[in-house]
């Protein structure tokens, strides 16, 4: 995909895990980013490639392989000033590595975009991925990360210069500008949970949850791809099939539209950056509940617009509890989550972090 920009300007190349439509966060980031450009008339000649495609499992390969050729032919025949590679863990560390290889050896510079975490756990291991990513990161002129948690990890083990390390936020589009918060709540919390199901996001943990609080007052949508079968017997034994509304994998329009009816977003994940479902629920006015992995803290204020929690069901019970309880506390929280989300998350200020960037190399 090109679009086109001034004869003064080179040519930007971006290197994604699906492209524009792919369903994942940093597919609807890089989305979000282009349509602001759009918006703004801002020019900018790119190309975009998608460097896995929509592929399952190891189907991943040959798409993987026909992207990279495409890639070194891009690299050969065009002049960029600049490649922009979106990078995560595991599988995608290794083949964004194979993307930076091909950059160096033609020449062309190259930053990095990180999306992942980076666990103590995977730091004692030490896997295959993480020295991939050191060595993407290390050849790189600037890794940009999505909080301050994830400076230390890159400057002190995957031994990046500190002052090539840049911060930058995710933004999301204003989903509430107009809307009153914090909402009327009716007596009844409104939970909501957006994300892949499963286990790695923390859905065994919030069915547990959910299932200690049956004299609660509360109703949990649960929105993503996955299937829901592993925790059916659960849900069943628990008897709380009726508060639960599970939607399957939704558009983004159809995301934020339950966002804006929801009290609380709820992720209590196992693996997260900084999880956009977070930022896109403090922009609709939500509490939020989250476990203190990767860079939620700096989403997740413990006490002010949400609670931090452990990876444990008895913690989410407590804080649900305390929400259904308190409606004060909840409608405090939703106007903590509105003010964060205009100070930092928003679209306009995340894309000019980014043009500041591409300006150092007159892709803009």
């Amino acid at each position: 995909m090109t679009e086109t920009g001034s004869v003064s300007q080179k040519r930007l190349l971006i290197v994604s895990p699906v492209g524009l439509f792919g369903q994942g966060g940093i597919d609807r980031l890089l989305f979000y980013f282009l349509d602001d450009l759009r918006e703004r008339g801002q020019p900018m000649t790119f190309d975009l490639i998608g460097a896995r495609g929509e592929a399952k499992g190891w189907r991943w390969v040959p798409h993987f392989v026909l992207a990279l050729l495409r890639f070194s032919w891009l690299l050969a025949t065009r002049s960029y000033g600049l490649v922009h590679i979106h990078v995560s863990t595991d599988g995608s560390a290794l083949r964004k590595q194979a993307f930076g290889a091909v950059a160096r050896l033609l020449g062309v510079p190259y930053v990095i975009h990180f999306h992942g975490m980076i666990s103590d756990e995977a730091i004692a291991r030490n896997p295959l991925w993480l020295r991939a990513l050191g060595r993407l990161a290390r050849g790189s002129d600037s890794v940009i990360v999505l909080g301050e948690a994830f400076r230390k990890p890159f400057r002190d083990v995957l031994r990046v210069e500190n002052s090539r390390i840049e911060v930058i936020y995710n933004g999301v589009p204003d989903i509430r500008a107009d809307a009153t918060i914090p909402r009327l709540y009716d007596g009844v919390l409104s939970l909501l949970f957006c994300g892949e199901i499963g286990n790695r996001k923390g859905m065994d943990l919030l069915i547990a949850a959910l299932a200690q609080l049956k004299s609660d007052d509360w109703e949990c949508t649960i929105a993503g791809n996955g299937s829901m079968q592993p925790y059916e017997a659960a849900i069943a034994e628990a008897e709380i099939s009726e508060r639960l509304d599970i939607r399957g994998w939704l558009t983004l329009p159809e995301v934020h539209q339950l966002m804006q009816q929801a009290d609380v977003v709820i992720l209590p994940s196992r693996a997260e950056a900084l999880p956009l479902s977070l930022i896109e629920g403090a922009c609709a006015g939500n509490a939020l509940i989250a476990t203190k992995i990767g860079a939620v803290a700096e989403v997740v204020h413990d006490g002010v617009n949400g609670f931090l929690v452990a990876q444990d069901s008895t913690a989410i019970v407590s804080v649900i509890k305390q929400l259904t309880r308190e409606p004060m506390t909840l409608a405090g929280m939703q106007e903590q989550s509105r003010k964060l989300y205009e100070e930092r998350f928003t679209v306009p200020v995340f894309v000019n972090a980014i043009l500041a960037i591409y300006r150092r190399y007159g892709v803009v």
